[in-house]
Parts: C-alpha cells; sequence; structure tokens
C-alpha cells in the first residue's frame, strides 16, 4: 500500500480550494491511489488544523474540506 505525503494531500486540497473544496475520495482520485491510502494524511491534517469543513458536494453529498490559513502556510514550508 503505497503511503499519501502530507505535501500531495495539501496540493490537491490546493488545486480545489477555489472550487469549494474536495474530499477525501476526490483527493484518492486525483493521486490515483485508495481512500484507505488518504486516510492517514488526512487524519493528520485535521488534527493539526490544516483542513476546515465547507459544505457538501451536491452530487455525492460528501463533506467537502478547504485549506485554512494554518494549511495554506504547511502548504508553503512542504514544498
Amino acid at each position: 500500500m503505497q503511503k499519501v505525503s502530507e505535501h500531495g494531500l495539501l496540493e490537491v486540497l490546493a488545486d480545489f480550494d477555489e472550487l469549494g473544496g474536495a474530499s477525501p475520495g476526490l483527493v484518492a482520485w486525483e493521486l490515483f491511489v485508495t481512500e484507505q491510502e488518504v486516510r492517514e494524511a488526512w487524519a493528520f491534517a485535521v488534527a493539526a488544523g490544516w483542513l476546515a469543513p465547507a459544505g457538501r458536494d451536491q452530487v455525492y453529498g460528501e463533506q467537502l474540506w478547504r485549506l485554512t490559513g494554518e494549511g495554506w502556510n504547511a502548504r508553503a514550508t512542504r514544498r
């Protein structure tokens, strides 16, 4: 199983931020991995305060998340 990096997670989330956010499923799809492979980095990002809820996907009803100020800072320092 491939481990998703924090940098990879933050990059995908940044790409979808202006579109209203992303879900773990969308991030997994973008990175060509399973949701299970995203889970650890996602949990870390939420616990670190890098992500905040941003509404729900209108098609699938999934919770969407966007980067917080801390998330944008973390992305900038992990390049």
